[in-house]
């Protein structure tokens, strides 16, 4: 890889390989909340996450941030996974430790006490809470799920190297 085309495939593996992890999550979480109904999701009647809501989600987090390494070693090689794993820790840690919390309270300002009945998994989501165990055990299965991506990406038979073996 060129130095020129290092500076552009080592942010675009990064980007892509983010952007890849956020839609499998997003994908995995919607199609489990509406899969699963709300009362599976949320402990009784109150807004935080369920416990087996959260172990599902610690496998959606591993396989979605698989998907994101394998996707940034491919394009960025392996400068790409570990920025991919710098953004991916720092977001998540800043998230577990709760200091995003000023979005969360603009997010929350409007949320009644206890969940109604009526409301929909999706539109429960945007109010919901997550256990700090279950945020820190995502950041962990993500970082995992990025390394193994990776290392199986590395492995995997590029283009070029295909067409070398035909001559």
């Amino acid at each position: 890889m060129s130095c020129i085309g290092a500076i552009v495939r080592i942010p675009l593996g990064v980007l892509l390989g983010y952007i890849v992890m956020i839609a499998a999550v997003f994908a995995a979480f919607s199609a489990v909340m509406v899969l699963a109904g709300t009362d599976f999701c949320f402990e009784g009647d109150s807004w935080v996450a369920s416990e087996k809501f959260c172990v599902i989600g610690l496998a959606v987090f591993a396989v979605a941030a698989f998907l994101g390494g394998f996707t940034a070693i491919r394009i960025g090689g392996s400068a790409s996974v570990l920025f991919l794993c710098i953004v991916f820790g720092a977001i998540g840690s800043l998230t577990a430790r709760g200091m995003l919390g000023q979005a969360k309270d603009v997010r929350l300002k409007d949320r009644p006490e206890a969940r109604p009945a009526d409301l929909g998994p999706l539109q429960a989501a945007g109010w919901s809470e997550t256990p700090s165990w279950c945020e820190w055990g995502n950041l962990a299965a993500g970082l995992v799920g990025i390394a193994v991506g990776a290392a199986v990406g590395r492995g995997a038979p590029r283009d070029s190297n295909r067409a070398k073996a035909k001559d």
